[in-house]
């Protein structure tokens, strides 16, 4: 199917699909190295002078957090491809705390785990270099990434957690002022992600926003709301949504709010599965 696909449809599908089981990985390794290593398990030390972590990640992910505050809230969300093939298949993590949930997707064990996933990092490295991607690359980025996140669906489904998990949910922002927000984080018990828009606008400018939803989940199973506010008009719409502002948009806080809402019978929160809230100032006509 994807031989109709122009270069940058073929890189913007393996992109959301890798991306997709990235944020599933991350929220994998997370869950298990605070569950077994406590919230700074970077730094946990086997004894007085061994780490748990190797010592060139550990420095990596501190630089990448000192460099940008606020960016990352969690360890994970600095990970690349190839960080997570290590947490993942590493031999002092995987049996004790991988392979009840990997087994879901490589049953034959941590080898075809470190196989698979290998397989997708020379791809991520090509969408990250601006590198052609190729059909069977987008063929095997598609599948590798749905099996994955399908059998931790299923891993977390068996587990009775499926309600917490398996929702739709904003993996990637791009606007039309260049701006691409990745390593979406919610707060806490709202079920959004805010985020601030470092631009001033003037009535009569447009801006236009594009989201990315969880690739695992098909378009048919959710619908995307948006509204602005102080106006609060609420339309249904697609994954792209332009505003031209006028007087009515006046103020230090217009906020663009989009929802995911799946249509399952239940909703994750009030109605909602998952919210985007841009906020930007705009300011009064001269």
């Amino acid at each position: 199917m994807y031989y109709n696909f122009s270069d940058e449809e073929l890189r913007s599908t393996c992109r959301s699909s890798i991306e997709t089981l990235e944020m599933w990985a991350r929220r994998l390794i997370h869950e298990k190295m605070v569950e077994n290593y406590g919230i700074n398990y970077l730094d946990y030390k086997t004894d007085k002078v061994n780490y748990l972590v190797k010592k060139e990640l550990r420095e990596r992910i501190h630089r990448m957090i000192d460099s940008e505050p606020g960016r990352y809230s969690r360890y994970v969300d600095a990970l690349f491809m190839d960080d997570i093939c290590y947490f993942l298949c590493n031999d002092v993590f995987y049996k004790t705390l991988f392979k009840e949930a990997l087994d879901y997707i490589y049953p034959q064990g941590k080898e075809e785990a470190r196989e698979f996933l290998h397989r997708l990092i020379s791809i991520r490295n090509r969408l990250s270099h601006s590198n052609p991607v190729s059909v069977r690359q987008a063929e095997q980025a598609v599948c590798y990434s749905h099996d994955f996140v399908e059998g931790l669906k299923q891993y977390y489904k068996d587990k009775g957690m499926e309600q917490m998990w398996n929702v739709p949910r904003i993996i990637r922002v791009l606007d039309s002022l260049g701006n691409v927000y990745e390593d979406l984080h919610e707060i806490k018990g709202v079920a959004s992600c805010g985020i601030f828009i470092e631009h001033e606008f003037n009535c009569g400018d447009k801006y236009s926003v594009s989201i990315e939803v969880d690739s695992s989940f098909s378009p048919d199973e959710y619908d995307v709301l948006w509204s602005v506010d102080p106006h609060k008009h609420i339309q249904k719409g697609g994954t792209r949504y332009t505003i031209t502002f006028d007087e009515k948009d006046v103020g230090e806080m217009c906020l663009l709010c989009c929802k995911i809402v799946s249509k399952k019978p239940w909703h994750r929160f009030y109605g909602y599965d998952f919210s985007l809230i841009l906020s930007m100032s705009v300011l009064p006509p001269v």
